[in-house]
């Protein structure tokens, strides 16, 4: 299967629980949204499109990451209307660049390894399925790589929950292919000070997405293991 695949970073959210842009906080030898973007870049995606706020001054970004190719900025006018809307803005954006699927990323989850990515680019590669989600506790996490022939039906979502709802309804979630991770770092969101905190406590502010190591095992959704390995 040789499809366009085109990331969407989605990073127009107004950290009303940070009190601040949580994605310019430092993290490492970047920010929280740098060290997301920098790993979408260093993956398998074909291009990444990165959905902003039209009052964010997207200071978060590094100075080296505009040297970088492969990536552009979209300003979502609809943003504050909920998560919902900044997907939508999203794939139509993807759209106009001829993508056939669309990964769709979240600015403040920093830890989202370069092989994770690759892990579901290439099982979705491997079959014919509507998405792959990654999973974790039995339950669907982004990042999700959905066909265009999901992009109908996301783009009638409303509200702040973007897709995650969708995934939780069984007659949809049981049309795609789920991949079940055993560590929960990957997915550890960024929201409030605390959580802030928690992440510099424990040292992950030096942690380098590129090198995660992560026990992995891909399942259909309801059915036995299709195939294991390390992402």
């Amino acid at each position: 299967m040789n499809e366009r695949i085109v990331g969407v970073l989605l990073a127009a959210g107004s950290s009303r629980r940070m009190g601040g842009d949580k994605l310019a906080l430092p993290l490492g030898h970047t920010t929280i949204g740098g060290a997301s973007l920098e790993t979408a870049l260093s993956s398998s995606l074909d291009h990444t499109i990165v959905i902003g706020r039209k009052d964010s001054q997207a200071a978060w970004i590094p100075p080296s990451l505009f040297e970088r190719k492969g990536w552009s900025y979209a300003v979502c006018d609809e943003a504050f209307y909920g998560q919902a809307y900044t997907l939508a803005f999203g794939l139509k954006a993807a759209e106009q660049m001829n993508a056939q699927g669309v990964m769709v990323l979240l600015g403040d989850q920093p830890f989202v390894g370069v092989e994770l990515i690759n892990q579901i680019i290439n099982t979705y590669k491997k079959i014919n399925v509507p998405f792959v989600a990654a999973r974790l506790d039995g339950i669907p996490r982004p990042p999700v790589l959905f066909s265009n022939r999901c992009f109908p039906v996301l783009k009638q979502l409303k509200g702040d929950r973007g897709a995650g709802n969708l995934l939780k309804q069984l007659s949809f979630a049981r049309q795609g292919r789920m991949v079940d991770y055993k560590e929960s770092r990957p997915f550890f969101d960024i929201d409030t000070m605390q959580e802030y905190e928690q992440v510099v406590r424990r040292g992950w502010d030096g942690y380098t997405n590129t090198s995660a190591d992560i026990g992995m095992a891909a399942r259909e959704s309801g059915g036995s293991p299709l195939l294991k390995g390390r992402a």
